[in-house]
């Protein structure tokens, strides 16, 4: 087993509310879940720096605990982000 990985989860799909009730973007939000064993902080920090630097919003980061089963240190990551819906 790996050292460190992430798993994506997604969470919601949702339409912002326009005054036409026609939706123009269209926001999905996930939660990226950290699984490190050792110390996490130095990944949960890139983590973190690569998706602002990429415009999603975090909108909650915490950790989850130590599994001491798989001795994994558990850290999850919420992000969501705001997309242009495309005429098809």
């Amino acid at each position: 087993a790996p050292d460190e990985y992430v798993v994506i989860t997604p969470l919601l799909d949702i339409f912002e509310v326009h005054a036409d009730d026609v939706p123009g973007l269209e926001v999905q939000e996930a939660r990226l879940s950290l699984f490190c064993k050792g110390s996490y902080t130095r990944q949960k920090n890139q983590l973190v720096a690569s998706l602002l630097q990429n415009n999603f919003t975090v909108t909650s980061r915490r950790y989850l605990g130590y599994e001491e089963d798989t001795g994994y240190h558990h850290y999850s990551v919420d992000v969501a982000k705001e997309y242009e819906l495309q005429e098809e």
